[in-house]
């Protein structure tokens, strides 16, 4: 997605801070595909534009905030899913384990 307005440019500038200072936070990191964190970021961009707040791009946005609300991100479910499968559902987030089989190393 190529942003076109200034408005959403920094709306994605806002998304890269946040899921960069939650991963910073740790105990997860960003998955190292470049492009998977790439694609995230401008669905969690188009998201926030569209609906006001940075959904999820993996799961229906239903409109109805009560629904709704449990899939911001980084949504209700992720530590659960990273502990099962060692990424979240969108394969945003990902464990150590998991970055290192894909990375070949810690960052």
């Amino acid at each position: 997605m190529r942003c076109n307005s200034t408005g959403e440019e920094r709306t994605r500038i806002s998304i890269v801070r946040m899921v960069d200072e939650y991963a910073k936070r740790g105990p997860y990191l960003l998955n190292p595909d470049s492009v998977i964190v790439k694609n995230i970021i401008n669905g969690l961009t188009r998201n926030k534009v569209r609906h006001g707040y940075a959904y999820c791009p993996c799961r229906e946005v239903t409109n109805i905030h009560e629904e709704d609300k449990n899939n911001i991100c980084p949504c209700r479910t992720h530590k659960k899913d990273i502990a099962r499968h060692g990424t979240c559902e969108c394969g945003l987030f990902v464990n150590k384990e998991y970055f290192i089989a894909r990375h070949g190393r810690e960052e």
